[in-house]
């Protein structure tokens, strides 16, 4: 299809706006208050925090907030869930604290937003709000939080991020730039089954490493954490967030949990768009069980080394991660796998699909095939023939 032509743009300067129409409606909102005050402080109550949750920097002025502070006081020093464990809240640059207290309570670590922004904009913090992650939890008040998002408290704590899909030599780069006492030598060789005894790795070798098992999350830690540390951490967290779906799922299917994880991998580096990861779980679990070859192009990145475009010769490599010449499921796992591909690998969609290729048209999604005539045409459609 053909994109629209551009727009043509306007001659002259570029028209500037004014400050005048949002001071106006402020004053003009200060004087109904004033004048409301005395004649029906309940439905003015209602009347101003309905103003403020659709313009919250109205709690810039000090009437404001003084009308709403009475409704909004019970939540300033309250939490969501005691319970609650912490998890990192990222601030992006530039972030207002409107967004950034909207976020906060879609995530659940707030009840109200506007309770939130009473406390910023109460102690003229509200434009002080610190980029970067900070370790927040729902069982912290929401003054708590508030102190948390203005306080930067460098060399306490180091973050390391761990991305979906990583392999674990991505893993162990990481931690050697966050940890400089660490190399990735020396964590990879903490990265190994060795004697750890989360249920997920019963059974396996303890020369094994551990491909796919360190959970994608981000993570807080002191400065002098040792690899053994970190490795146990994102052990326990794998084993929290999918460790007894996947042991359920497992005894379900008659397969291994290791199994499924050396599947969830594979569709971790397949689906970029996350809808389409149990649809692609699917496709191998059938492939997987006719005997059919997998042909799944990451496994053969993992055998180079390297996540790109492969070559006509890179699909003859000499390697049992080869899926097109090795059938069944690779050796290991070949990367961490992210929540959306263990669920998938735990409950694949049931379909009769064995192909599917991608549209290259930028979504990342997929057509997908039931016969080989069917992806032949699909692959003459999306212009890989």
């Amino acid at each position: 299809m053909r994109p629209p032509p551009p727009r043509p743009t306007r001659a002259g300067p570029p028209r500037q706006r004014s400050g005048v129409g949002p001071l106006v409606f402020v004053l003009v909102v200060i004087a109904l208050v004033v004048v409301a005050a005395t004649q029906a402080p309940g439905a003015l109550g209602g009347t101003v925090m309905g103003l403020v949750a659709e313009r919250p920097s109205l709690l810039r002025q000090a009437p404001i907030r003084a009308l709403v502070s009475s409704r909004l006081a019970p939540e300033v020093d309250a939490a969501v869930d005691p319970s609650a464990q912490p998890h990192g809240f990222e601030v992006l640059p530039g972030e207002t604290a409107a967004v950034v207290a909207q976020r906060l309570q879609d995530d659940g670590i707030v009840r109200d937003r506007l309770a939130l922004l009473l406390v910023l904009y109460d102690e003229g913090r509200a434009d002080d709000l610190q980029a970067g992650i900070h370790p927040l939890s729902a069982a912290m008040t929401t003054r708590e939080v508030a102190q948390a998002l203005v306080t930067s408290s460098p060399g306490q704590q180091v973050t390391l991020r761990i991305i979906d899909g990583w392999r674990l030599s991505e893993i162990a780069a990481a931690v050697a730039k966050v940890f400089p006492k660490i190399s990735s030598d020396a964590f990879l060789k903490a990265a190994v089954v060795g004697t750890h005894t989360q249920p997920a790795l019963a059974g396996l070798d303890p020369k094994l490493p551990l491909e796919g098992f360190l959970y994608p999350d981000t993570y807080f830690f002191k400065p002098d954490a040792s690899a053994d540390t970190i490795v146990d951490t994102l052990l326990d967290t794998f084993e929290a967030k999918a460790g007894g779906r996947l042991s359920a799922a497992a005894a379900e299917q008659g397969r291994s949990v290791y199994d499924l994880v050396k599947l969830a991998s594979i569709v971790e580096r397949e689906a970029r768009d996350r809808k389409e990861s149990p649809r692609i779980a699917g496709v191998y679990a059938n492939r997987l069980r006719i005997g059919m070859m997998l042909d799944a192009d990451p496994t053969i990145q993992y055998a180079v080394g390297q996540w790109r475009e492969l070559t006509l010769a890179d699909l003859k490599v000499d390697s049992p991660y080869n899926t097109y010449t090795h059938l069944g499921l690779p050796p290991t796992p070949i990367c961490s796998p992210g929540i959306d591909a263990l669920k998938a690998a735990a409950a694949p969609e049931k379909n009769d699909y064995l192909y599917f290729v991608a549209k290259n048209d930028g979504s990342g999604d997929h057509l997908f095939a039931r016969t080989l005539a069917e992806q032949e045409a699909n692959r003459k459609k999306v212009g890989n023939d």
